[in-house]
């Protein structure tokens, strides 16, 4: 479709908030415990997950992968950090952090043109299955493309150049499979692809039941980084061993 006959972003941005329920159910909501499982099928690797948020910037991952350990990633609304069996702790800083915060932001999702002040529709597409609306976007947090269903403005996915503690990274999520959880639309399948690898996370249960502050604060080793002015921490076996 030519692109003065597609609706403009900012349209698809507020039907999007509709679809998943409205900027109100999304609102009455201070906390949220998402748990599910995550799965690298290529590389026969699967974990259970656990996604904790607390308005308005509170964030703390963790995910049990079988055969590998303990993986966390954590934000307190000052300091992000990421502890991995494999590398150790280590602090998460310049636009890796700027990425974090983003994603801590637990009312990111009632207005989207606030992460993406560049937006313009450019085309009529498949993408995740769906004949979706996708909108080229530009921001603080990269650029790439974002669909959303022509049908009903769900969310389909994004294909986006990000920045993580790696630096800038090509990826893809897809949105396969959506549920309601007390008004809100969550995403429960989604396909992730990055680096050359691909998995899937699922989610089994969101409960928006209020949730202790402590449980974000910063871990010890992640104090002592913090105190000490160092930015990592090899794992403590490693440690140990030096």
């Amino acid at each position: 479709a030519p692109a003065a006959n597609l609706p403009p972003a900012a349209e698809l941005f507020k039907r999007s908030v509709q679809a998943i329920g409205g900027e109100e159910a999304v609102r009455k909501h201070t906390s949220m415990r998402m748990k599910g499982t995550i799965a690298a099928q290529a590389m026969g690797m699967q974990g259970d997950m656990e996604i904790l948020m607390l308005a308005p910037n509170r964030y703390l991952t963790t995910i049990d992968m079988k055969n590998l350990g303990r993986m966390e990633q954590g934000f307190d609304g000052t300091v992000g950090w990421s502890k991995n069996p494999m590398i150790g702790t280590q602090l998460i800083e310049g636009k890796a952090l700027d990425e974090l915060r983003r994603s801590a932001d637990f009312f990111k999702d009632t207005d989207p043109s606030r992460l993406w002040p560049t937006a313009n529709t450019v085309a009529v597409t498949e993408f995740a299955g769906h004949r979706c609306h996708e909108v080229a976007v530009k921001g603080d947090m990269g650029e790439g493309s974002l669909f959303f269903d022509v049908e009903g403005g769900l969310p389909r996915g994004m294909r986006l150049s990000v920045e993580t503690p790696m630096g800038k990274v090509p990826a893809t999520t897809r949105y396969l499979e959506y549920k309601a959880f007390d008004g809100v639309q969550v995403a429960t399948v989604s396909e992730i692809e990055a680096m050359g690898a691909a998995q899937t996370m699922t989610v089994e249960s969101v409960s928006y039941d209020p949730i202790d502050a402590k449980l974000f604060e910063q871990p010890a080793d992640v104090k002592a980084l913090v105190q000490g002015g160092k930015k990592s921490a090899p794992p403590a076996s490693k440690a140990g061993a030096d």
